[in-house]
């Protein structure tokens, strides 16, 4: 039995399909109010594993470029005072990077809006490697996804608003897809206790 992609976009969710041959993919929605309603709507991962949160994300800082897999070792919440270690996150990685593509492995955190100028300078310094909409809120899901894993399509010298975003954007989806066949056959190890995965770390470390 493999895994289930929960994609948050339409077209991140294309893209999933074209790499997943046997794993399944869910359209979650965009945004925390989808995120939290498709979290506490009951969904099971009926004859699969578990699940990964798997789409686009933004940078907050000068390192990832377009294309880049980040694959979260945490996620934070908007003020939230614990954070959510996921543990799976050392075996996602390796998967990826056997797979060819260039992978970075840390903190996730979730945002209301879109991270934009001073908000992501702000984010940037705490920390974090990328901001997106949703997982936070996901991971609220029971049973929760084992990994999020997010292809940066935005940059501080990138921006959303840009001439250059359909190409950064269509460059990041072809990687969703590479990551999607990548992992379609994951045999976790984690059995039927699928929120063994994930554990609440205190702000700065420790569980």
């Amino acid at each position: 039995m493999s895994i289930e992609f929960w994609c948050p976009l339409r077209l991140e969710s294309v893209a999933a399909r074209r790499g997943a041959r046997t794993a399944g993919v869910v359209r979650t929605g965009m945004g925390p109010r989808r995120s939290a309603a498709f979290a506490a709507g009951g969904h099971r991962v009926a004859r699969h594993r578990g699940a990964v949160v798997l789409g686009l994300g933004g940078a907050l800082g000068g390192g990832p470029t377009p294309g880049d897999i980040i694959v979260a070792d945490e996620v934070r919440g908007p003020g939230a005072p614990r954070p959510v270690r996921v543990r799976e996150a050392a075996a996602i990685e390796s998967l990826i990077r056997d797979a060819g593509p260039e992978v970075l492995r840390g903190p996730v955190v979730s945002v209301a809006r879109p991270a934009r100028g001073e908000t992501r300078r702000t984010l940037s310094g705490t920390g974090a490697l990328v901001a997106d909409m949703e997982s936070w809120w996901l991971l609220a899901a029971d049973p929760a996804p084992l990994a999020v894993v997010r292809v940066v399509s935005d940059t501080p010298s990138a921006e959303l608003a840009s001439l250059s975003l359909p190409w950064r954007v269509r460059r990041a989806l072809a990687v969703i897809s590479r990551i999607a066949a990548a992992l379609d056959s994951w045999e976790t190890p984690v059995g039927p206790d699928i929120r063994r995965g994930l554990e609440t770390t205190a702000p700065g470390g420790g569980s």
